[in-house]
Order: structure tokens, then sequence, then C-alpha cells
């Protein structure tokens, strides 16, 4: 009879042979031995992948689909590294914290000081959610890779339609902090074409019931929250509550459509929260939505 018992740090195998002497001349010591070392490399590699899948890796908000849209809308490309063809893959590795900051960033892989540069401020405007151990928010190693390439980049300046920013409201607020609502002199606000056109008739011109939500049945209210930057453009979206048959993912699509006039606090235009609510109604096939207004 062979016993075996095993927790997250240690394996110990106990073998256990019932006291008849024909079985122990049968098996010699040396293969004792080979089926110990058999076992303790059978059960090794399922102990250590379930420590693995225990701990949650930190997220950004959003997820890397989000966050592969935002290094497209965000980067500048340095016009020295344009002049002198310089491309290539920055690493930067870093340790998110237990609530969500991160420290200790390190450039691994380096282009060039210009480029480094760009990089590394796209970094520090992206937001994270901790690893979690069990449920726990624990620091983590990470680490993140951003491409610069001239021939994507030229292509995506026509497709975004501007190279550089402009900001609505001077001078900024350059430490990158993000502000509560609760924290600015003045809200973010949207900025739409007309004083005829409110968040809701924007909704209702620009947002469409998806058909698999329209078939599934779909109603509720779809939450976003969100950073409204210096510059009136939308980041980090973050889902606080989603319903699913493409309901979050057309509220995301249209959000992105808005431009907003951002925050202010103590004179400067500050990186601010912002969280919406967009709202589904399948018994009467219409949208909707609230969007936080200073003073109610």
């Amino acid at each position: 009879m062979i016993l075996i018992l095993a927790n997250a740090t240690f394996l110990s195998i106990f073998i256990v042979f019932k006291k008849d002497t024909r079985i122990m001349k049968t098996i010699s010591r040396t293969k004792v031995l080979f089926l110990s070392f058999f076992l303790i490399g059978l059960f090794a590699n399922p102990i250590s992948t379930l420590n693995a899948q225990e701990i949650d890796p930190p997220t950004c908000y959003g997820g890397n689909k989000l966050l592969k849209a935002f290094i497209k809308e965000e980067m500048i490309y340095p016009e020295l590294a344009l002049k002198k063809n310089i491309e290539g893959t920055v690493e930067l590795s870093f340790l998110v914290e237990p609530n969500g900051n991160t420290s200790n960033l390190n450039i691994e892989q380096s282009v060039s000081p210009e480029i480094d540069k760009e990089a590394t401020r796209i970094f520090k405007k992206i937001l994270w959610n901790p690893a979690n151990e069990l449920g726990k928010p624990i620091a983590y190693a990470h680490s993140i890779k951003i491409k610069f390439n001239i021939k994507k980049y030229k292509k995506l300046i026509k497709e975004r339609s501007y190279n550089y920013f402009s900001y609505p409201y001077q001078p900024i607020d350059s430490s990158n902090h993000v502000y509560d609502m609760k924290e600015v002199n003045k809200y973010p606000k949207p900025i739409f074409s007309s004083t005829d056109v409110n968040f809701n008739s924007f909704l209702a011109r620009n947002l469409k019931y998806p058909e698999t939500a329209f078939k599934q049945n779909i109603s509720g209210e779809v939450k976003l929250k969100f950073v409204v930057e210096q510059s009136g453009r939308i980041s980090n979206i973050k889902i606080v509550n989603t319903l699913g048959g493409g309901t979050t993912e057309e509220a995301i699509r249209v959000l992105k459509l808005m431009k907003w006039h951002p925050g202010i606090k103590k004179g400067k235009a500050v990186r601010t929260f912002m969280q919406i609510e967009i709202k589904f109604d399948i018994a009467n096939h219409t949208v909707g939505g609230t969007v936080p207004i200073q003073g109610r």
C-alpha cells in the first residue's frame, strides 16, 4: 500500500508494506527508491501549477484590448526618432503595489533616450488593478512592452486625425495624479455640437441597441468608470457593471466618441475620474443615461 501526503510547500511519500516476507523479497531497495523518485516527479508539477493558479496577476483598467487602443491614442512619436528612422520595442518592468500604484520602474529593453522617454510617459498614465492571491491584493512584479513602428505610426495619425494633443484649458497639471470628482473645483463636462444636444440625446443619436442583446431580451444598466485627461480625451475605462449581449462594448464605443472639458483644480486642468450609467430598455427599445453634474 502506498500513502501520499502533499501540501503546497512539500511532498512527503510514505511507502508501507504488509508484513509479508514474500513481498519484501520481491521489491528491492532499488525499486523502492525508483518508485519514490517517480512519484515525486509525477506530483511536483501539478502542485507548482496549483500554486501559480492561486495568484491572479495585475491587470490594467479595461483589459489588454483597451490598453492597446489607449497606447495608440496616446503615443506621440518623438520627432528626432522619426528623422533618424529609429524604431523598436521598449520593455518596462515595474511593481504593482496592493493599492494598484506602481513603483520600481525600470527600462529593461531600451531603444533610444527619446523613445524610452515617450514609453515611460505613456506608462505613467496607465492605471492598474493589483494582483490577488486567494482574494487578497498583493505586490507583484510585472512588465509591459510598447512598440514603436514608424510605418504603423504614420498610418495611425491618419486614422486618429491628430499628431499632437490640443488642450482646451491651460495651464495643465503635469503630476499625472488622477483626482476624484469631489476633489476638483469644476467637474469635467461633455462637449456637444450644439446647446440642443444633451447626454441622452447624444446617446439616442449614436448608440445602437445590440442585436444579440435584443434577441436575448437583455435590459439593464452598464456602468463605466474612466479618466478624463487634461486634453479632454478619455482613458483607463473600467467596467463597473456589465450586462452582456454586446451592450458593454457598445457603451464603450459611444463613450469614446465623446469629447470633454477637463476637470479644473486650483486653476489647472487635471486628470479626473468620472463614472456614467448607460441604460438599455428593451421594452421600449430605447437607451438613456446619466452623467454626474456638479451641484446635484
